[in-house]
């Protein structure tokens, strides 16, 4: 099926809502995070069921769409995991975000994996996390990240990220990453639906 108008205005839309929010307050950063990854939804979840008329994942019996699967898993089956590094580092600002990242959770001053059901800290899964950012394989590192931006979503919409300022210094980072993320997607998601138009046209 190829990309609708709809799907294209869907995207434009909350792209330009995220670029709106600047840098002026705390308020800015909460609202791009959440604008970029409204998008990033959008298109995993289009990634996902292109993926699945395909034949994998089997989503015919599920009672609910696999949205934490979706955005980290079938989003790499779909991109490839190298692709994905090398298109993310091959940006200065995103390869100093990721790097911003790892410090940030290697001194402690922030916890990336919470229980989403008390908030509670688990340092233990930060390390883990932290141990595959730093890996030497594409595909742990291409894990490491989209699982980082969908847990700091999960904080987000889940009510245990705090509204203060300290946010900052993770989010922005965090939204250079999730920015690069979703054009990535969004160009490999426009390029194979040309390429599906010349092959019907060939038929």
């Amino acid at each position: 099926m190829p990309l609708s108008s709809e799907f294209r205005d869907f995207y434009r839309r909350w792209t330009e809502k995220a670029s709106k929010h600047g840098a002026a307050n705390l308020s800015d950063y909460f609202d791009k995070y959440f604008s970029l990854f409204v998008a990033f939804n959008r298109l995993y979840a289009e990634a996902t069921f292109i993926l699945a008329r395909q034949g994998e994942p089997k989503l015919e019996k599920r009672k609910s769409f696999p949205d934490a699967d979706a955005a980290k898993t079938y989003v790499l089956k779909y991109l490839g995991s190298k692709y994905y590094l090398q298109m993310l580092e091959a940006d200065q600002e995103v390869k100093q975000a990721i790097k911003e990242i790892k410090d940030l959770i290697r001194s402690h001053n922030f916890c990336i994996k919470l229980d989403m059901v008390k908030g509670n800290r688990q340092p233990e899964k930060d390390e883990e996390l932290l141990k595959q950012l730093e890996s030497g394989g594409f595909n742990p590192r291409a894990k490491a990240i989209l699982d980082m931006l969908y847990s700091v979503r999960c904080n987000m919409f889940h009510g245990h990220k705090g509204f203060q300022e300290v946010q900052v210094a993770l989010l922005k980072p965090l939204s250079c990453i999730l920015k690069a993320t979703v054009e990535i997607l969004y160009e490999k998601l426009e390029r194979d639906d040309c390429w599906r138009a010349v092959a019907a046209d060939r038929q």
